[in-house]
């Protein structure tokens, strides 16, 4: 698995190194695949309950399962994109978000983006063995919350493995201490899913993408790895 998020890594520093005004989703999606595909892995994504790309990319008010499409970036854009892994059976599973052309194109987007990595952060700081999966949740929960933003609750992290959606559920709210608790060696994804303004959702027409109601941003960022003593050991 560590093996699978250093693929991930390599697919995540080539789409951050183009991504700027102009370049299409679709064109993300190409990149991403060739390099999983060359080094002899497959795309997690691809496939899955038949969903179509290599990638999940969501642009502003788009909360999770967006399709690469032929849509360009425009500076300012709030992007967020979600990629997995399958490499000798096992699986990594990561998301990223940029401001396109740079935080300065869009400080608001920009200090949304930052909360919600500070949230996953403190998420990994809490996966320690002996601690419940609550605790990851509450970590994730007091960093959105103070930051002013809301969680989509109904999407969460998961175990990951040999399947890319395993047990346990990894909510991204929760009380300290409840719940099961976390051993060394368990391998989760972290993933705070979280709206700027209402988190009331709806998916569009194409039965995948995922809009906030309210039309206001959502972002995603996801680490997976493995439980220690000291925290979440990140894979990617």
């Amino acid at each position: 698995m560590r093996e699978a998020g250093q693929i991930l890594q390599s697919a995540q520093k080539a789409m951050k190194a183009v991504i700027k005004a102009g370049i299409s989703l679709k064109e993300l999606d190409v990149i991403a695949e060739n390099i999983i595909l060359t080094a002899g892995a497959k795309p997690a994504f691809k496939g899955f309950h038949g969903f179509p790309a290599t990638l999940c990319t969501m642009i502003n008010s788009e909360v999770v399962h967006g399709i690469p499409d032929d849509r360009l970036l425009q500076d300012g854009d709030l992007i967020s994109i979600d990629c997995g892994v399958l490499w000798k059976g096992l699986h990594s599973d990561a998301a990223f978000t940029v401001i396109v052309g740079g935080d300065d194109k869009n400080e608001d987007r920009a200090k949304f983006s930052a909360c919600v990595k500070k949230a996953l952060i403190a998420g990994c700081k809490a996966a320690k063995a002996g601690n419940r999966i609550g605790d990851i949740g509450a970590a994730i929960q007091k960093v959105v919350y103070k930051g002013g933003y809301s969680l989509c609750k109904e999407y969460t992290g998961h175990g990951l493995g040999k399947e890319l959606h395993e047990d346990p559920i990894v909510f991204n709210y929760g009380k300290k201490g409840d719940g099961m608790v976390l051993k060394e060696g368990m391998t989760i994804a972290i993933e705070p899913i979280v709206a700027s303004g209402n988190p009331q959702v709806k998916i569009l027409s194409d039965d995948w993408t995922v809009v906030t109601q309210d039309g206001k941003d959502a972002c995603q960022w996801e680490h997976c790895g493995a439980v220690t003593k000291k925290g979440l050991e990140i894979f990617a």
